[in-house]
């Protein structure tokens, strides 16, 4: 037995609330910040009152930017968003779908990380059932955990992607832990084959 099996317990997801399938389109600030808009505006808002929303807090700001948040709105995300049955767009504005699959309340976690510089990177890298739960086990711990306590942890769950200990354990190694390094927010020694979280680069807690 690991040495650090006495944590036990069940891995937790920040984005437990969040369909799975929903994930690839929660991989882009801006996204995120137009569901945060929406969310907090509780109405239909017009193109221009979406893009003066998104806008607004930017420093800097220009006829440039108001013009290319618009595009992209436009030709990428709205029509995105649209097609995961998440916001309606019609001539009269934009607004959240009644039910909406993923809710902007649940994503706190994911608006935190948009502050940070390389928003996009850890978006893309991170927003993901297997590294999400990673980061979380990570940050509630005090020292490195173990790539074979993380696989068994991994495993463990109910609702998570891995039937066994072995399969978890190849797809961290080979895939999750190096990604996850490769952006600064973890340390993986391949050798002593320990985890560690780099404090102060991105944090989960709600």
């Amino acid at each position: 037995m690991s040495s650090d099996a006495h944590l036990g317990g069940s891995m937790p997801d920040p984005l437990e609330t969040v369909p799975t399938e929903c994930y690839e389109i929660l991989r882009h600030p801006r996204r995120l910040r137009v569901l945060e808009v929406l969310g907090c505006r509780q109405t239909r808002l017009a193109l221009s009152e979406l893009t003066t929303a998104l806008i607004e807090d930017s420093t800097g700001s220009n006829g440039r930017t108001r013009h290319d948040v618009r595009t992209t709105l436009v030709h990428n995300h709205l029509p995105r968003l649209e097609d995961y049955g998440i916001v309606d767009w019609t001539d009269d504005g934009v607004a959240l779908v009644d039910e909406p699959p993923v809710h902007p309340a649940d994503l706190s976690v994911l608006l935190d990380l948009c502050e940070s510089e390389n928003a996009q990177t850890l978006l893309e890298t991170l927003v993901d059932p297997v590294r999400m739960r990673l980061l979380s086990v990570l940050e509630a711990g005090d020292r490195p955990l173990s790539l074979e306590h993380l696989a068994e942890r991994l495993s463990a769950c109910e609702s998570g992607p891995f039937a066994d200990v072995e399969r978890a354990t190849v797809a961290l190694h080979h895939s999750h832990l190096p990604a996850m390094a490769d952006i600064g927010v973890i340390s993986y020694e391949q050798e002593s084959r320990l985890v560690t979280r780099y404090d102060q680069v991105v944090s989960i807690d709600e």
